[in-house]
């Protein structure tokens, strides 16, 4: 287990690691796509951006969730 330095070091290493790829990314001219606000986005170097697709968010019943339940995604 990580102890929570451990773990801040790692956030912010994947953080620069992120932020480094994103921007070589745009220099060379490659369109980046993330996902924001349950929509998948096409991000362009030039900065435009363009919903690819939404993301249904699928409801749960949780009053019948029990502990240790195996969830499957359909």
């Amino acid at each position: 287990m990580l102890s929570s330095k451990e773990d801040s070091v790692l956030l912010d290493s994947a953080k620069i690691a992120s932020s480094k790829a994103i921007r070589s990314s745009m220099a060379l001219g490659l369109t980046i796509k993330v996902i924001r606000d349950h929509e998948i986005i096409a991000v362009n170097p030039d900065r435009s951006v363009r919903v690819i697709r939404k993301i249904s968010k699928p409801s749960i019943d949780v009053s019948a969730l029990r502990k240790g339940m195996v969830l499957e995604r359909k």
